[in-house]
Parts: structure tokens; C-alpha cells; sequence
């Protein structure tokens, strides 16, 4: 098997095993037969087990296959600014309690109105994920860097439109009350007029947080993970 085919196994694996294990069949069962905090740590587990080599068989054969393009400065410049992007939505989705997390369901603490963050999208660590993928592809032009990469936003977006379906079907009236008044696509909830922006919102503290790993991150990038792609 090609090394880009391997890559794309492992992100199968990962993705199915992922979004698999918490389709309602599945998870009702496991949760009957283990409870909540048994099958969370499983689901862990299995996430880890296939996550984990998905980054090793990556890194060990980085640039693989055909190359598609020619990153100029204008697109490793924009991948830059994706990236300080992706880094203060995580922080962001990090700071403000989520009712769709797993924190909520283990604590059974749902905040049923959406705050900072969420105001764009009810799924910001999706979001955050979906950008660092994009952000990777445009200066990384080869057809394996594009499966690892281009994994995090079809991933990003499937595992996103799997939770609403399951929680829409069975979560809490918190849950699903958060739902009908934000949006899985980034700014619909705000143009539809049912949020507004209100930045006062934000923590500063993980703003501050944010930018300073995006300093250090360019700081030690080429070291830990390697320079943008030259030709």
C-alpha cells in the first residue's frame, strides 16, 4: 500500500471508530451494559489507539505522493494567519462551558444559551480543527499532506452534523434548546439574526493565552515539526 493510502487508513480507523462508537445504537448499549464513565473511557481508549499512530504514520512519511502545487508566499502567509485564527477560537471554545461537551454530559451541568464563542458556532473546537486542517493544506502540496490535513476539516464537519442528529434525537432540553438558536456553520446563527457577536463575552485571559502559543508555536515550529514546504 502507498504511504498516502496508509495515512488515509488510519484516518478510516479513526474517523468510523470515532463517530461510530457514539451513534445511538452503539452508545445506548455500551452505556447500559458500563455506565457513563466507563464507556467515556473507553471511547478514549479506542480514540487514542487509532489517533495516536494516524500522527505517527504521518510524520514518518510526510510529503508523500504527488504534488498538486506550488505553495507561494501570499498562501504560507495565509496559512499563518488561519493558524493565530484556529489557535483563539480553541482557546475561546476552552474557556466557555459547552452543553454539548462531554465536561456537561459527565457534570450534567447544561448552560442552555450560547455565550462568546458559540455565538459563531455552536461547535468551535470542530471549527478550530476544520481551520488547522485547511490552514496545513495550502502550504503542504503533497496528496498525503492533503489526506492528514484535509482529515481535520471533513472530520471537523461530520463528527459536528453526527452530535446534532444524535442530540437532537435524545439530549437534554438544554441541549437541544442551544441548538435551535445557534448554527453549525460559522456565522449563519448571526446573518439569520438569532445571535450577535458581543465580544465583552470573550475571556481575555485565553485570548492572551492564544496568541502567546501562536508566538512560540512559530518560534518552534521548524524545529518540532518541520519548516514550510520549499521547493
Amino acid at each position: 500500500m502507498e504511504k498516502e493510502g496508509i495515512i488515509l487508513l488510519w484516518w478510516l480507523l479513526f474517523g468510523t471508530t470515532h463517530i461510530g462508537g457514539s451513534s445511538l445504537p452503539v452508545r445506548d448499549f455500551l452505556l447500559r451494559h458500563f455506565g457513563l464513565a466507563m464507556f467515556k473511557a473507553l471511547y478514549s481508549l479506542i480514540a487514542f489507539a487509532t489517533f495516536i499512530p494516524l500522527c505517527y504514520v504521518f510524520f514518518n512519511n510526510k510529503h508523500a505522493g504527488l504534488i498538486l502545487f506550488v505553495p507561494d508566499s501570499g498562501l504560507k502567509l495565509t496559512t499563518q494567519v488561519l493558524m493565530l485564527l484556529a489557535l483563539i477560537v480553541l482557546g475561546q471554545s476552552l474557556a466557555t462551558p459547552n452543553p454539548m461537551t462531554t465536561v456537561a454530559e459527565m457534570t450534567g451541568r447544561f448552560r442552555g444559551r450560547a455565550r462568546g464563542i458559540q455565538r459563531i458556532t455552536r461547535h468551535p473546537q470542530n471549527f478550530a480543527f476544520g481551520l488547522f486542517g485547511f490552514a496545513h493544506m495550502l502550504s503542504n502540496p503533497f496528496v498525503g499532506d492533503w489526506i492528514f490535513f484535509g482529515g481535520f476539516v471533513i472530520y471537523g464537519l461530520l463528527s459536528a452534523l453526527h452530535q446534532d442528529r444524535r442530540t437532537l434525537l435524545n439530549g437534554p432540553k438544554e441541549v437541544r434548546e442551544f441548538q435551535v438558536e445557534t448554527s453549525v456553520i460559522p456565522f449563519a446563527a448571526i446573518l439569520a439574526g438569532k445571535q450577535r457577536l458581543a465580544f465583552q463575552e470573550y475571556n481575555g485571559i485565553a485570548l492572551v493565552i492564544s496568541i502567546m502559543c501562536f508566538m512560540a508555536l512559530r518560534l518552534l515550529h521548524r524545529r518540532l515539526f518541520g519548516g514550510f514546504w520549499t521547493p
